[in-house]
């Protein structure tokens, strides 16, 4: 990013701050972040949840400071964006005796698995505030804890399914379906003329299959594509992160799918439109968060050609599973 725009849009958190205009507090975060100016996204989207929480305790102050318990206050963005930066619980941890987290609560049982002590709480819920003495936004420990992409990239400790670590790694997981109206990805015959050239086994790592369409990708394709049920991925997380961590790698479009993937260390590969896309870096084909992650953007190319780039991407990748 340029320095005078960035100088500028410091100036303009700031004010955003004094002036209470928390969703464009928000909207500069958000540019921060594509932009890898990571110290300034996660102070901005700390400052936009603190101040608008309804606890009052004192914001912890960091790694120095004495602190005998922090509640984590709740997410501001979408579940996605959590998944990104609860690994800065355990640094948390490793800096007060007790950690409180409100998180959705179908993130309970993964993060209580990864941090344990942890105690997690549903948002809609009173807290429990005994022995807590400070509060902080997810991005507040970012701040801390990840403030540029070195020490983002350098402190990556993957999420631990419920995956048996015995069970080996089977074939590739695919999702190509997004409920969002916002969101510009391959149609079904898109993904249909890349698979029917895969020679894995293939998973669908989708919710809402049949929305999706699953039945008629299987058809136009020629593959046999194992059903992500029982699991649903919308309720069950933890299930979802076990289904995820059960393959050698993941092609998928911008969704839950590849924040899960890149939690949990799954090599991944997340097909891209062109321009500003939620939170993915505007250049580049990584993000720190996600070390075993890459972008593949669309560019001038059709889906199909796209498609066939992503998974000349991800072959390499699953060497290492």
């Amino acid at each position: 990013m340029d320095h005078a725009l960035k100088c500028a849009m410091q100036e303009q958190a700031k004010a955003a701050v004094l002036d209470g205009k928390w969703e464009q507090l928000r909207f500069l975060g958000n540019r921060f972040e594509r932009a890898g100016c990571y110290a300034e996204a996660w102070n901005a989207l700390a400052e936009r949840v603190e101040k608008t929480s309804t606890q009052t305790l004192p914001i912890w102050p960091g790694p120095k400071a004495i602190s005998n318990g922090v509640l984590v206050l709740p997410r501001s963005r979408d579940l996605g964006d959590e998944l990104r930066i609860l690994r800065y619980l355990g640094n948390l941890q490793a800096h007060t005796q007790r950690v409180t987290a409100l998180v959705d609560p179908r993130l309970a049982p993964l993060l209580e698995r990864n941090f344990p002590g942890l105690v997690c709480t549903d948002p809609a819920q009173p807290p429990p505030l005994d022995g807590i003495t400070h509060m902080a936004a997810q991005e507040r420990l970012a701040l801390w804890f990840g403030a540029n992409a070195e020490q983002i990239k350098s402190d990556f400790r993957p999420l631990i399914s419920k995956k048996e670590p015995q069970q080996k790694c089977r074939g590739i997981g695919i999702s190509w379906f997004s409920r969002s109206k916002n969101k510009s990805f391959p149609s079904i015959e898109d993904w249909s003329v890349l698979l029917k050239n895969v020679r894995q086994p293939i998973r669908s790592l989708q919710y809402l299959e049949k929305p999706a369409r699953i039945r008629q990708l299987q058809e136009l394709s020629e593959q046999r594509i194992q059903s992500s049920r029982p699991i649903d991925q919308l309720n069950d997380l933890d299930g979802f992160a076990e289904q995820v961590s059960q393959v050698r790698g993941v092609l998928t479009i911008s969704n839950t799918t590849a924040h899960m993937a890149g939690v949990l260390g799954v090599p991944c590969v997340v097909i891209l439109d062109n321009g500003s896309i939620t939170n993915w870096p505007d250049i580049g084909d990584q993000s720190p968060l996600y070390p075993h992650t890459r972008l593949v953007r669309r560019g001038n190319d059709p889906w199909v050609t796209t498609l066939q780039r992503g998974w000349a991407a991800l072959k390499p990748m699953l060497q290492k599973r």
